[in-house]
């Protein structure tokens, strides 16, 4: 028979075994989720992009879009440049650079937020502002509405805000008010052509899917050792055996 001392230090290893068994399959079931979650974002941004693309020219049509993200889209206005913002640390085939957003106007005078697309950082002066070019009157844009710019994690607070300008991420709340201008409750990622040199190349959610599912069976492997273990060495301790 064990002492007491023993016996608490057996039962204390045992519930370690089971804490870390239990975080085990907390974290594969986190990583599960998150691999499902892209899986489930990227199968309704192939149906949206499947689809015919829906006119935009009025804050109304602006509304219903909003209800159907992530929706294709057709609107024609006018770009206003001057109001564009950089959004920062966006890499492209490894390297860094800026995604470019610039509010369109539309007949009506309301406005949407375009992502335009992709360009490099200077690699000698990282906080320089790119010069882009912008087609100047009436242009057609067809593209994916987003809820948003894909967030980044800002490990510093954010610098002030000012347009044009470099911005760590975008939301529109944020634009309305440091521009005045009221903007759609979403962003479209520009797909046409349009001579301004930049990139259109979106990130799809699902090509980080089995990389969560690679990490989900890791984890769950370690809990069935560490479950397994457990109930093994902590049988034989409790039957008064060393193991």
């Amino acid at each position: 028979m064990m002492d007491r001392r023993s016996s608490l230090r057996v039962l204390g290893a045992i519930l370690v075994g089971v804490a870390v068994t239990s975080l085990g399959i907390a974290l594969g079931s986190w990583q599960t989720r998150r691999g499902d979650e892209k899986a489930g974002l990227q199968a309704r941004l192939d149906a949206a992009e499947a689809m015919t693309p829906v006119l935009v020219t009025s804050r109304a049509d602006l509304a219903q879009v909003v209800a159907q993200l992530p929706r294709r889209v057709r609107m024609q206005g006018e770009f206003l440049p001057e109001r564009s913002v950089f959004v920062d640390n966006r890499s492209l085939n490894g390297v860094a650079g800026f995604q470019i957003v610039t509010p369109l106007r539309l007949p009506d005078g309301s406005s949407v937020l375009v992502n335009r697309g992709w360009t490099a950082r200077d690699a000698r002066d990282p906080a320089r502002m790119p010069g882009v070019e912008s087609p100047a009157g009436r242009v057609e844009i067809e593209g994916l509405a987003v809820a948003r710019v894909p967030r980044l994690l800002e490990l510093a607070a954010p610098p002030s805000l000012r347009v044009p300008g470099i911005w760590p991420n975008l939301e529109p709340g944020d634009y309305e008010r440091t521009t005045g201008i009221a903007v759609a409750r979403f962003v479209v990622q520009q797909t046409n052509s349009s001579a301004d040199n930049l990139q259109r190349v979106w990130v799809r959610p699902a090509s980080g899917v089995e990389k969560h599912r690679g990490y989900a069976l890791q984890w769950y492997g370690l809990a069935a050792l560490s479950g397994c273990l457990t109930i093994f060495f902590g049988a034989r301790a409790l039957r008064g055996t060393r193991p």
